[in-house]
């Protein structure tokens, strides 16, 4: 298996958990929404292992449907900060799906090649979608923690911003981006976990297992950061793929949105 269809495959499974992210953010469960997101997943798949790599705008259109729905069901509140958040998913879902498109169909978008696009669309899906997009639907109930949920989506997006400013031109930016999504989503978790731990032993054991993984992943990313090589280059893989990005994707995000979907309640604020 090369590197490259590693992030494929790892990006296929993050579009399989992104929009269980935010379906508690729409107002009920649609089973044309369902259909929608097999077929835009089957094209996508189609598109990135299959010689038919247009397909993947099946994807872009999904996703950005999803997002013009959801601002239609909260057009009257949409500059409350819950609701704000709320969209930070959804923007993370479109960017991901520019870049899934842009890599797939060696599109080269702002100068960058497939891996770097595949790179990107996974951190968008996993990350921006499926753990913040967890933490949105978190802060769109109505709980003592709303406050702590709300504000760390928006740090988070803050950080991503950062982040991608300083990936080539303003390197300073980046530091500042990782530390803001390291204190940002470890703070957020804490909260999630303190909440459930005396109510909901599973969704607290499931929290636990995404807070030891977040953690582990993180110290990844900062020796990276700092040019601290972790793994060796295996059978032309690098360990922060094949680790970092397997963890974050195969345990870290999935435990996260299961752990949120136990422990859901019919009290959500609108």
């Amino acid at each position: 298996m090369s590197e490259l269809s590693l992030l494929r495959g790892l990006l296929l499974l993050s579009m399989v958990m992104g929009p269980f992210a935010t379906r508690c953010l729409f107002a009920e469960a649609s089973r044309l929404r369902a259909a929608a997101h097999l077929a835009a997943f089957v094209c996508a798949a189609a598109g990135l292992f299959a010689p038919w790599p247009a397909l993947c705008v099946v994807w872009l259109v999904f996703c950005a449907a999803n997002f013009v729905l959801f601002l239609r069901s909260r057009a009257a509140s949409l500059c409350s900060p819950p609701v704000l958040a709320a969209c930070v998913p959804f923007v993370f879902s479109n960017i991901a799906a520019v870049w899934l498109v842009g890599g797939a169909n060696d599109l080269h978008l702002l100068g960058y090649d497939p891996f770097f696009s595949c790179y990107a669309a996974l951190h968008g899906n996993v990350v921006g979608w499926i753990v913040i997009g967890t933490l949105a639907a978190l802060a769109d109930r109505d709980s003592p923690q709303r406050g702590i949920y709300v504000t760390s989506v928006l740090v988070c997006l803050v950080s991503f911003l950062l982040i991608a400013f300083g990936i080539d031109q303003l390197r300073a930016l980046k530091p500042i981006g990782v530390l803001g999504l390291s204190i940002a989503l470890p703070i957020s978790q804490l909260a999630f976990l303190r909440g459930v731990w005396s109510r909901n032993r599973p969704a607290f054991l499931l929290g636990c297992v995404n807070f030891a993984g977040l953690v582990f992943t993180m110290i990844l990313a900062w020796r990276n950061e700092l040019s601290t090589p972790v793994f060796e280059v295996v059978a032309g893989i690098r360990g922060m793929v094949s680790v970092h990005g397997v963890l974050n994707t195969a345990v870290v995000a999935p435990c996260f949105l299961l752990a949120v979907s136990l422990d859901a309640r019919p009290d959500r604020s609108r």
